[in-house]
């Protein structure tokens, strides 16, 4: 047993077992989303003692110097004193002013800041709601834009994701972190290829890192390749093909994973993987950029792919939507 300190109460935690673990198996109310270090919202700070690299893994200089770690990387060392962050030293206040459904599983959320940010699309937030429940996502407009917009896809026992689809209303107050993370479009990619692979709701931040290139100029071709279940999660079709012939750049194909039948929407649809149709169109090489967004699972599968096919590992942007496991057993 290893003894540490969260505002001066001491608790145990056991071999290989994280602070953040530990305090749960305590009965400590800590808020955490992904268990992965990637949302940041299980962040201390630590006031004495050791801790391992890792604790501080993905966060900014400002956070590090701050001696801010995530709760979930910190195996901690014998008598290591931490101590709870303040909402409003991480968070700024935000409230719902747009909401519109854009198919039966995606709702966009515009949402007004009281203080701006500069945010890149392929970063993403945390969102704090009145209870405390916080959650992870992708902006998917560009920056210097007046609201954040959001587009989130209704999961299946979401409480985060299902409250915002059905029950939020405009004037919603919630609290906003961020942004954070570090892959997304960069004007040093101007002239590349870039190779934008989107799954599920991915698809919105796809859109947003597309229209940030175009805004800036970017001078390369632009390729998005789409996997969808069915032809309703294809919920920015008619815009992608409007982009089509405003910007001879610009190519979208969409690929239907999940349906045997032949899709009726027509243009630019078809069944398949899109990472396999990227691969059958694109020679990988050091003059392109690949992005890979969406569902965690089609996004780690698609970033191995990549690498096993000889893309070069540092030109890989994955942007994976990371959720609270609430399987009855846990995901390994």
């Amino acid at each position: 047993m290893t003894v540490f300190y969260l505002d001066g109460q001491a608790f145990e935690s056991e071999a290989q077992e994280t602070v953040l673990d530990a305090l749960i198996r305590h009965g400590q109310r800590l808020n955490y989303s992904c268990k992965k270090g990637v949302c940041k919202t299980c962040l201390v700070q630590q006031v004495k003692g050791d801790i391992l690299v890792g604790s501080q893994r993905g966060l900014t200089r400002a956070l590090k110097k701050r001696n801010y770690i995530c709760a979930c990387q910190c195996r901690p060392f014998e008598a290591l004193a931490l101590k709870s962050i303040l909402s409003q030293d991480l968070f700024v206040s935000a409230v719902i002013q747009e909401k519109k459904l854009l198919s039966d599983s995606i709702v966009r959320i515009g949402l007004k800041l009281d203080e701006g940010i500069c945010h890149q699309p392929g970063q993403y937030i945390n969102l704090r709601r009145f209870d405390g429940l916080t959650r992870s996502y992708s902006p998917t407009n560009i920056s210097g834009a007046s609201l954040i917009e959001l587009h989130v896809k209704r999961k299946y026992n979401g409480q985060f994701s299902d409250w915002l689809y059905h029950h939020a209303g405009l004037g919603e107050q919630l609290l906003l972190q961020g942004p954070l993370g570090s892959h997304y479009y960069k004007q040093e990619y101007a002239e590349d290829k870039l190779i934008i692979i989107a799954f599920g709701s991915g698809l919105g931040v796809a859109h947003g890192i597309i229209n940030q290139a175009l805004v800036g100029g970017h001078k390369g071709d632009i390729f998005l390749y789409v996997g969808a279940q069915n032809e309703t999660d294809l919920y920015l079709h008619a815009q992608l093909l409007k982009m089509m012939l405003e910007y001879k750049q610009f190519s979208y194909q969409a690929c239907i994973t999940g349906q045997a039948s032949t899709p009726r929407l027509g243009r630019r649809v078809m069944l398949g993987d899109p990472f396999s149709e990227a691969i059958k169109l694109h020679q990988f090489d050091r003059q392109q950029q690949l992005f890979i967004c969406g569902e965690p699972t089609a996004v780690n599968q698609s970033r191995e792919r990549a690498f096993l096919n000889g893309y070069p590992i540092a030109r890989v942007h994955a942007l994976s939507f990371e959720y609270k496991d609430l399987r009855a057993r846990t995901r390994e």
